[in-house]
């Protein structure tokens, strides 16, 4: 088939969608990496800002937002970082809020400083399941505890 018989308007809307998911989720720099897998705060002004300190980005089959890699990495000066920041604690990327991903990894004190902070324990993933679901689901029995 060629490019020139399939109608423009579905050609358009085919590229609009591979631009959305292109754009949807970033790539980590090595910076960004370095800076999470040694939990140092040193470059932290000149990576993270305004624009990007709530995207999403894409590792492997995930994407994630910074504060999210931050419990999963548990780089606890950074995540505090991001929270003076003012890091949007509800952020979603692939349905996932911060919340969900510490319960998920039993990091409960991350979980705690983000339940001080006004993370919500009803938010719910598009198939419904909250933090609640994930400490169940992962076996984390303390942090089941915080939200319960």
């Amino acid at each position: 088939m060629k490019l020139s018989s399939i109608p423009k308007k579905i050609l358009s809307l085919v590229f609009g969608l591979c631009t959305v998911l292109f754009i949807s989720a970033q790539e980590l720099t090595h910076e960004h990496k370095q800076m999470l897998k040694y939990d140092n705060t040193a470059y932290f002004p000149t990576l993270v800002n305004k624009e990007n300190i709530n995207s999403c980005y894409q590792i492997e089959d995930n994407a994630y937002t910074l504060l999210g890699l931050t419990i999963k990495m548990n780089s606890k000066e950074v995540f505090q970082k991001l929270i003076d920041e003012k890091a949007d604690i509800e952020k979603a990327c692939d349905g996932k809020t911060p919340l969900m991903f510490a319960a998920k990894y039993g990091n409960t004190e991350l979980l705690k400083k983000l339940l001080i902070n006004g993370a919500k324990k009803d938010t719910k993933t598009e198939k419904g399941y909250t933090a609640l679901d994930y400490a169940k689901k992962y076996e984390k029995p303390e942090a089941a505890k915080l939200l319960e």
